[in-house]
């Protein structure tokens, strides 16, 4: 059963395993025939474009990064491969084929008794970045059933930061009911809530580095595009610096300017029509719980892809800005065996939620992804070993020359520290962990609108302040 099962993800992939998921969500939410397909095209056609688009940027990036690695002489063992290869290996092992199926009927309990209120199901590919630490534990450990608690605690724990910044991401990204729950994303979220605090109080909220407040401070530049033009410039010529006195450098220049300009344009659009996707899924669901003793008395909350806030202005251009810091981060920071290639592309993706932490402020959202950047960067150094010999063993080709392989999704600090404790296999740690979960979940239940309230008076109060200083209107 578990090898069919894994044919059919290795065969189809997420561009049409997501949207039979929807199309069979939306029947079982009774929406009609005709209009669950349509949304399962939608969703299918928003992710494949988003794919083009991406696979086509990342192309032009990692040429620019190879050059400058090269350049610089950046020689570390561990190589980045990449989200695809990771999710390719975690779907490549026994333990995560049957937590596919756990898993989602994990999920739809835990909604059903109202655990949380995000239902999951809807964005069920991305359970390979809960599967794989499963997977690391089980490598080292050989116990399956610490390894499915493993990866049940980690739902749990994701779903839980998933709705502590579920409304402000959603308001900010404009998803009303919507929420962003990519694990190796909601495993940043502690670290970009302290520092969002902190580096509010340092005065970083009066740097009012927003999309609004740029346009209007210097006109049509301020534009989306204009400002992917410039950002691509300033990362062509950086790419470049010690060869701009050939003609070959000021062309690859000119092609990342303008590969990032046109992201800026095109990738909220297709974006928008991926987002349209949901909407018979989330109209349909709330009319029918409503109707049931499931959804009495409830938000209920769809869980999306990720890629809904990767080319909003802000998001693109502080991810953007990121990549000629994350590479000087990987060559000077201590303990770092990592060289990060396939991120980069990404880190458009890892900014979400500082983003819509700091109501787009770039400055701010910039400052704290650089240091939560640190720390993944050591995350990942600490699981490289460990995770090339899953790979090894799952099949995946290590490529001549590459002494170590791993994944940004091992990045995930609250993950890899909660593996960590399960490693130990000591009843009380683990016990510890649990219990800090389970006084945080009770703590954020009771209070579960003073935490939005408190995150959303401090993203708009940020803004608000920069304003003033600025003497502008609030971003």
């Amino acid at each position: 059963m578990w090898d069919t099962l894994k044919l059919f993800f290795d065969t189809f992939g997420n561009y049409i395993t997501v949207p039979i998921i929807i199309f069979i969500i939306c029947l079982i939410f009774k929406a009609p025939v005709k209009k669950a397909f349509m949304s399962a095209v939608l969703i299918g056609v928003g992710l494949k474009g988003m794919a083009f688009i991406t696979s086509a940027f990342g192309s032009v990036l990692s040429a620019l990064v190879t050059k400058l690695i090269e350049q610089t002489g950046i020689n570390l063992p561990a190589l980045d491969v990449g989200w695809q290869a990771v999710a390719s290996v975690a779907y490549s092992t026994d333990i995560g084929m049957m937590f596919i199926g756990v898993g989602l009927i994990f999920q739809i309990v835990i909604f059903l008794v109202k655990i949380t209120d995000i239902f999951q199901p809807s964005d069920l590919w991305n359970n390979y970045s809960i599967i794989v630490w499963g997977s690391l534990l089980y490598q080292i450990k050989g116990n399956l059933v610490i390894s499915f608690v493993l990866m049940l605690f980690v739902n749990l724990v994701v779903l839980l930061l998933a709705e502590i910044v579920q409304k402000r991401w959603s308001t900010y990204y404009h998803y009303p009911g919507c929420a962003m729950i990519a694990p190796h994303h909601m495993g940043d979220v502690p670290l970009y809530l302290v520092l969002d605090f902190i580096l509010g109080k340092l005065g970083a909220d009066k740097i009012n580095l927003r999309p609004d407040a740029i346009k209007k401070k210097i006109g049509f530049l301020g534009e989306p595009m204009y400002v992917g033009l410039i950002v691509g410039l300033i990362l062509g010529i950086v790419g470049n610096i010690s060869t701009l006195n050939e003609m070959t450098s000021w062309g690859q220049v000119a092609d990342v300017a303008v590969t990032c300009s046109a992201v800026m344009a095109i990738f909220p659009k297709i974006a928008g029509l991926f987002a349209s996707g949901f909407t018979v899924i989330t109209d349909y669901s709330r009319k029918t719980l409503k109707k049931s003793k499931y959804g009495k008395d409830r938000e209920f909350i769809i869980a999306v892809n990720d890629a809904l806030g990767y080319g909003e202005a802000a998001t693109l251009t502080t991810g953007l800005l990121v990549i000629p810091v994350a590479l000087l981060l990987a060559f000077i920071l201590p303990g770092n065996i990592v060289l990060p290639v396939m991120v980069l592309p990404s880190l458009p993706y890892m900014v979400e939620v500082p983003v819509s932490l700091s109501n787009g402020n770039i400055f701010k959202s910039w400052i704290a992804a650089c240091i939560v950047f640190c720390a993944k960067l050591l995350m990942a150094s600490s699981w490289a070993a460990v995770f090339t010999e899953i790979a090894v063993n799952a099949g995946y080709e290590v490529t001549a020359g590459t002494v170590l392989i791993i994944g940004f999704i091992l990045s995930n600090c609250t993950a890899g520290l909660i593996t960590y404790a399960f490693l130990t296999m000591n009843p009380i740690i683990i016990g510890l962990v649990i219990a800090v979960y389970l006084l945080c979940f009770v703590l954020f239940k009771k209070n579960k609108q003073k935490v939005w309230d408190y995150l959303e008076h401090n993203a708009m109060g940020g803004a608000q302040a920069a304003a003033g200083t600025s003497g502008g209107e609030t971003a």
